[in-house]
């Protein structure tokens, strides 16, 4: 077998091994570990969609089928009332039925990625009617009579109820997570 550099061995140290070609440079001993990957917005594929948005449209929907449920005892009300009351009731009845189109169409465009407007308007308006049963149960007149008192707090508390979910469906919506999802797939 054939000795490199003409029969000599390499110096000691070289940066040549034993076929005569350089080799590549030792990593020092504690190595220098591997590139990070670059983020999805930068490699061209989809961005995967955060549990946060998920999580607002899958509220969206769980906070639309519940008022569909209440929407329709509402409608059904408007057919039993006459003059003013029934103008009222019609009113609500539209509103609750607007915020529930709004929130089914949002969760659906907020799961696309395609945005989250009708979204945040939709679970605005649903605390706008929130806020409007519960000054309406507040003021109601129980008569110091304990069983309606406890009836008119029982309203109040289920008006809470039913603004509690859409609160965290703006929060979720608006987060910064939300935010980065929707950023690429905007026109």
């Amino acid at each position: 077998m054939s000795q490199p550099y003409g029969g000599q061995q390499p110096p000691q140290g070289s940066n040549q091994n034993y076929q005569g070609y350089p080799q590549a440079p030792q990593a020092p001993a504690g190595g220098y570990g591997s590139m990070p990957q670059a983020p999805q917005e930068y490699t061209g594929g989809p961005i995967p969609r955060p549990g946060a948005v998920t999580a607002a449209a899958v509220l969206a929907f769980v906070q639309a089928g519940l008022t569909t449920i209440t929407t329709l005892i509402v409608w059904i009300g408007v057919f039993n009332l006459e003059g003013g009351e029934m103008a009222m009731q019609a009113l609500i009845a539209l509103a609750q039925t607007a915020g529930v189109v709004l929130l089914i169409m949002g969760g659906l465009q907020m799961m696309s990625g395609k945005g989250r407007t009708l979204l945040i308007v939709g679970a605005a308006l649903e605390v706008a009617i929130s806020l409007f049963y519960m000054i309406i149960y507040s003021t109601l007149d129980a008569g110091g009579i304990d069983v309606l008192e406890g009836a008119k707090a029982l309203l109040i508390g289920a008006a809470v109820f039913f603004a509690i979910m859409p609160v965290i469906c703006i929060v979720l919506a608006r987060g910064a997570l939300a935010t980065q999802y929707l950023q690429p797939h905007r026109r």
